[in-house]
């Protein structure tokens, strides 16, 4: 069965052609009318400043329209969080955008904000799915939930290391230990990332590790989501006969 129609397709380019007007004027009213102390303007700025605005606000138009691709659900909110964790982190590497310094500093920060609530909404429903429509006997188990675990405990794993990100930007003092500010971008997210897998996987080298309270209480709660996901996984495969079925 298709998921999508013309209509639908029509109307996501119409929305996304809007989306990418408004991110223009965003970045357009930042650098001009905020930044009254700048002699000239900008152009490769403002560009870079509208691309990185626009990726950021495109899933919000893919989220609106129903069952386009991917149904509404797990796979959908499960696309959504690589988008977030993969893509977006990718293209603000590449533009090089400085923000402590730029005119669109405040509204980055609230679209990082955005995107972390969006993070957390996907991971809600697919928690849901997971987790609450089957113990509540909803639906039968079948073999693509375990996939979805799965995945699940990988994006989990990548949305940790985010917030232990957005965490250590936003600290006015070093959060971990090993992860320090003068890192380029890119290894400074990975270093967050790695910290994230062997802790969710409840390895714990020693080479990296939290500094601060909060820090030490989102670990925590990292540990026990690994271990009741891991669990689950194996309660999922082996209770439900999957591996054993003939059929």
């Amino acid at each position: 069965m298709r998921l999508y129609k013309k209509e639908q397709i029509y109307d996501f380019l119409k929305n996304a052609v809007l989306s990418a007007i408004v991110a223009v004027l965003i970045s357009i009213v930042a650098h001009v009318l905020i930044d009254k102390d700048k002699l000239r303007i900008d152009f490769l700025e403002i560009c870079l400043s509208s691309i990185k605005v626009f990726f950021s606000i495109l899933p919000i138009v893919f989220l609106k329209q129903k069952n386009f691709i991917f149904k509404d659900g797990p796979l959908k909110a499960t696309a959504l969080v690589f988008y977030y964790l993969i893509l977006v982190p990718i293209i603000n590497f590449s533009l090089n955008i400085n923000e402590a310094e730029g005119s669109l500093k405040y509204f980055f920060h609230f679209l990082s904000f955005v995107n972390i609530m969006l993070l957390i909404a996907c991971h809600v429903i697919i928690l849901k799915y997971v987790f609450a429509d089957f113990l509540r006997r909803r639906r039968k188990i079948v073999p693509k939930d375990v996939v979805v675990v799965i995945t699940t405990y990988i994006t989990i794993a990548i949305s940790f290391g985010l917030l232990y990100t957005v965490l250590s930007l936003f600290s006015s003092k070093q959060v971990f230990n090993g992860i320090t500010q003068d890192l380029s971008q890119i290894e400074f997210y990975f270093k967050h990332i790695y910290f994230s897998f062997i802790t969710i996987t409840t390895v714990g080298y020693g080479d990296v590790y939290p500094m601060t309270m909060l820090a030490q209480f989102l670990v925590v709660v990292e540990i026990i989501t690994g271990i009741v996901l891991t669990n689950v996984i194996l309660g999922l495969v082996i209770g439900s006969g999957i591996l054993s079925s003939k059929d």
